[in-house]
């Protein structure tokens, strides 16, 4: 599958609605606060809420057909050289996507960018189920952890500034921002890169942020340092570590988790408009998620897994990642080859990295996985990167996305597979 040629692109920019500008000076961070909403109520309540999970490190198959889709019928080009979408092509893409989706869920929305630059945006279903308003491209989905790529790349980019680093200690700034007096004697020894990697030693703690037991997620931090840690014991996927790295940047920024986010990334990327949510809070242009009753995951969840984003945002984000495409770059080539890294420094491009799970074949993003809320987004090898959000419980595994997307594809823009 090849690539598009520069100038192609810069032409399917240009002739697609699509597109995000970029912005020389950054605006201002646009915080929204969205409108109070009385709890929805689910079309088919589960019978036991979701109470966590972590991602399937090997969900896409390193056997998938490399030539099954063709990525230069995505557009057209005309005998003058103008590129647009091929919109018979995407017309199938969403055909494909909305049969999967829709009516199992309540509704779903897609991104899909090429070498950069966003060719495809598409939303199905209902803003709020039974309510008859249709979901539209603009509105925002809960996309759970794949907030975590989003708190590591402002992370990592603190560190490439030098306010914090990779493998020197941060369990005392910890313990004295947030007052902790009583506190596992590991804790001192808790770094960013263990934090990142989920290494720092934390269990999953699945009470503590789904079970109402904190209030917030500093209220959870004090929990989880309390103890007990165990730094060195291996790999440990647990929202805690993301929560107190949110705490961390705090610290050591003298700013809001919100704010530091969109100085450091949304707003040199021109996106605007996302935000943290509670549970129950849902924003004029937001999805309802129709949470269960007296839960309260969203806030204590923070930097672990409380963004709202539209797919176009995701894609947006994870293409300040990927050294071989154009646009701003979040973090210098050097740092986005240690984000992808095993865990440790020099450790094959597999399994959790810092902040992104590495899929065989060589493609890596992250999945977020919530009460009624599945979202995952992927940069692949042939200059694809896609995002898909969902409101709704199908399908229980989140990583089957993956599958949806690439049988999508694979019907709108077959190859020589």
């Amino acid at each position: 599958m090849g690539r598009w040629a520069a100038g192609a692109l810069a032409l399917v920019v240009a002739a697609s609605a699509c597109g995000q500008a970029r912005q020389a000076t950054p605006p201002e961070p646009e915080f929204t606060t969205g409108q109070r909403a009385a709890p929805t109520v689910l079309v088919a309540p589960t019978t036991v809420p979701w109470d966590g999970g972590e991602p399937d490190l090997s969900a896409i198959e390193p056997d998938a057909d490399p030539d099954a889709v063709d990525v230069d019928q995505m557009v057209v080009v005309d005998d003058a050289g103008n590129a647009a979408p091929n919109l018979s092509g995407w017309s199938a893409f969403d055909t494909a996507i909305e049969r999967r989706l829709v009516p199992a869920n309540a509704s779903a929305s897609v991104a899909v960018m090429v070498d950069g630059q966003v060719v495809h945006r598409a939303a199905f279903g209902e803003r709020v189920a039974g309510s008859g308003d249709p979901a539209e491209i603009g509105d925002r989905f809960r996309i759970a952890s794949i907030s975590k790529t989003i708190t590591a790349i402002v992370t990592l980019r603190l560190v490439e500034q030098g306010v914090l680093a990779l493998d020197e200690p941060v369990g005392q700034v910890l313990i004295d921002h947030l007052g902790v007096t009583d506190f596992d004697p590991d804790v001192p020894t808790i770094t960013v890169r263990g934090l990142l990697s989920h290494r720092a030693g934390f269990p999953k703690h699945y009470g503590t942020f789904f079970g109402k037991g904190a209030t917030s997620c500093a209220d959870a931090a004090r929990q989880g340092l309390t103890g007990p840690v165990s730094p060195g014991g291996g790999y440990h996927y647990s929202n805690m570590g993301y929560c107190v790295l949110g705490v961390l940047l705090e610290a050591v920024t003298g700013k809001t988790y919100e704010r530091i986010v969109y100085e450091e990334l949304l707003s040199p990327l021109g996106i605007s408009g996302m935000r943290m949510a509670s549970t129950y809070d849902l924003g004029p242009d937001e999805v309802s998620h129709h949470p269960t009753p007296d839960r309260n995951f969203m806030e204590t969840l923070g930097a672990a897994g409380a963004w709202n984003a539209t797919p176009a945002d995701i894609v947006t984000i994870l293409n300040s990642i990927d050294p071989a495409t154009p646009g701003w770059k979040a973090l210098s080539p050097e740092m986005m080859v240690t984000m992808r890294e095993h865990g440790v420094p020099g450790a094959p491009a597999g399994g959790y990295g810092l902040g992104v799970i590495n899929y065989p074949g060589g493609a890596y993003g992250h999945t977020g996985t919530i009460e009624n809320a599945h979202s995952m987004t992927v940069i692949q090898p042939d200059g694809v990167t896609w995002a898909l959000t969902v409101s709704g419980e199908y399908p229980s595994e989140t990583e089957a996305l993956a599958g949806i997307v690439r049988a999508a594809f694979a019907s709108a823009f077959p190859g020589r597979g």
